[in-house]
């Protein structure tokens, strides 16, 4: 697959989940798992804000270091969350929903980063 296919599906849902956690913080935190509570909205909008700056940092094509870097903190914030999925799974402090969600998105941005990554020496944009 193109480097800036991967880019793009790898962009676009962590976009999607960053944009949702600041519009929608209560809704986004409950389909990810978070228990209710005062609050929620910052606790939900926090890897929000992540979420919206790796998007924007990965699809930098005007700066390839920026662009391959981003994929490497995202990685391993990514990994860091399978993690903290797992933990909260066996502490019974996460949902099963929450762990489906936050820890197989978790998974599979951390699949599509190493796909991404593994492609550096492609081009990031094509022109059409």
């Amino acid at each position: 697959m193109q480097r800036s296919v991967l880019i793009r599906t790898f962009a676009a849902p962590r976009f999607t989940t960053g944009i949702a956690a600041w519009i929608a913080p209560n809704l986004t935190g409950r389909l990810i798992g978070l228990h209710e509570g005062r609050d929620q909205p910052f606790t939900t909008q926090l890897p929000g804000s992540r979420e919206l700056t790796l998007a924007v940092a990965i699809t930098d094509v005007a700066s390839p270091r920026l662009q391959t870097r981003a994929l490497q903190l995202g990685l391993l914030t990514d990994v860091l969350d399978v993690i903290a999925a797992v933990r909260g799974v066996r502490t019974r402090t996460l949902s099963s929903t929450g762990a489906i969600v936050a820890g197989g998105g978790a998974a599979l941005f951390a699949g599509l980063g190493v796909a991404a990554l593994r492609t550096a020496g492609q081009p990031a944009v094509t022109s059409g």
